[in-house]
């Protein structure tokens, strides 16, 4: 095992001590074995088992505790997989290289499995001392990667909100749907706080257009141009967009239902070094309906939905993922 040393990340915020952060993780470590324990689950439904490579800058007790977190989150995500019919792809990896390192601005695992380090996941080592280790997050991406950087981001959200353990970026707990219409609101300049009607047909939030986000293949990442302002790779415009991702999914997968979300993202898996982000007419062979039709719908339902529990921060600075 290589050990990184641990310092506080270069923005000043504050290293919390392990007796005050243990909360984050307390629930999960809890209620999951360690990494032996679990006597390395199988990530294919056939093949070798996973083995785990644990590379840290944190201490032994929190490395434990985050180990511990980490197996949680992994049977989790089997357990939900297994559930609603998710194929675990006979190629994924069969070893996880977990490194965590204050060296690490951002948590990744879909840009490696895209260079061909598929299982290699990265952690910045205040986010784990924080108790905010999008893990989930990046499970999802290490065990359903995808080509369409939009339903990658979309799903890892999404699931990092339904069934992560630990509040993480890009909603840290908050619930998607509202989040989602104050950071458009935000970028349309509308006051998050105003009444908006509840059917935008092509009033509100114009201007915001996923189908822009739908052709960007991994590993390029998320931007998107509303107006004469781009939210791109800066902190600020990953805060803006990721929330929107996972709203979408949570829409699709709520009212259109799994199977035809699934049916959709298996269309672009993500191929090593290749980039291909699909075509827009599998929108329509799959749902029946364009993505504009289904982004005109989720914008009528995020207008009506009730302001996040969260303060609205139009300066929010927070990026975490690739």
């Amino acid at each position: 095992m290589r050990i990184f040393p641990g310092s506080p990340p270069s923005h000043g915020a504050p290293f919390r001590s392990l007796q005050a952060t243990a909360s984050r993780y307390e629930t999960a470590a809890r209620a999951a074995p360690s990494w032996s324990e679990l006597k390395r689950p199988r990530f294919a439904q056939e093949g070798d088992p996973a083995e785990l490579t644990f590379q840290s800058g944190i201490e032994g007790p929190e490395q434990n505790l985050f180990e511990s977190a980490l197996a949680c989150e992994l049977a989790r995500l089997q357990s939900w997989a297994t559930e609603h019919g998710w194929p675990i792809l006979k190629d994924s990896p069969a070893k996880l290289e977990v490194v965590v390192s204050e060296h690490f601005a951002i948590s990744k695992s879909l840009v490696p499995a895209w260079h061909g380090r598929a299982g290699r996941m990265e952690f910045p080592a205040w986010r784990v001392k924080a108790g905010k280790a999008a893990i989930m997050h990046e499970l999802t991406h290490v065990l359903f990667p995808n080509g369409n950087r939009l339903l990658a981001e979309g799903l890892a959200v999404y699931l990092q909100a339904l069934i992560g353990s630990n509040p993480a970026f890009p909603n840290f707990g908050a619930p998607l749907h509202p989040l989602a219409r104050e950071r458009m609101c935000e970028m349309v300049g509308t006051h998050a706080g105003a009444r908006l009607k509840p059917v935008p047909t092509s009033g509100t939030f114009d201007g915001v257009e996923l189908t822009e986000l739908d052709r960007i293949a991994t590993p390029a990442p998320l931007t998107l141009r509303v107006g004469v302002k781009l939210y791109g790779e800066e902190p600020h415009g990953q805060a803006c967009i990721y929330p929107l991702t996972g709203s979408f999914v949570q829409f699709l997968i709520e009212t259109k239902g799994m199977d035809a979300f699934r049916a959709l993202y298996l269309q672009t898996p993500l191929i090593p070094l290749q980039q291909e982000a699909g075509l827009p007419k599998r929108w329509l062979d799959i749902y029946g309906a364009s993505l504009a039709d289904l982004e005109r719908d989720w914008k009528a339902l995020i207008a009506s939905a009730p302001m996040s529990s969260s303060s609205f921060n139009p300066h929010h600075k927070e990026k975490d993922h690739a």
